[in-house]
């Protein structure tokens, strides 16, 4: 029986940048820092998730989030009040890269951008 997501694994060329963007934007908390398959990780906790970054080759290719390729597209995040969120992530220097706007089920949302490409969704729920 699954229970829960137990971890988000994003492999990077630039974990540090990463970790710190997460820590600046989204709160995230280091839990850890060790190796696995022969390449640096930092584990860290986003509102109860881990996000885990693995290091890779440097120059290693890149998934082109958005564009339909297989891979991890983008991590998207519940807020309570998109616009306020926004304003609060552009006021930090993070683009926004989508929106908002309002799906056809009537959900606020929008896309911001991050290093090496990632995107992240923000979607307003109670």
């Amino acid at each position: 029986m699954i229970t829960g997501v137990d971890h988000i694994h994003y492999i990077s060329n630039n974990m540090e940048e990463m970790v710190n963007y997460f820590k600046e934007n989204f709160g995230a908390k280091e839990i850890s820092r060790g190796e696995a398959r022969g390449y640096p990780m930092i584990r860290t906790d986003v509102y109860g998730v881990t996000i885990s970054f693995l290091g890779t080759e440097p120059g290693a290719g890149q998934l082109e989030p958005g564009k339909g390729l297989r891979g991890l597209d983008h991590i998207g995040f519940k807020v309570k009040n998109l616009e306020a969120t926004l304003a609060e992530l552009k006021k930090k220097g993070v683009p926004v890269l989508v929106g908002p706007g309002v799906t056809p089920a009537g959900l606020k949302y929008a896309f911001v951008g991050g290093p090496e490409g990632i995107r992240i969704e923000l979607v307003e729920k109670d």
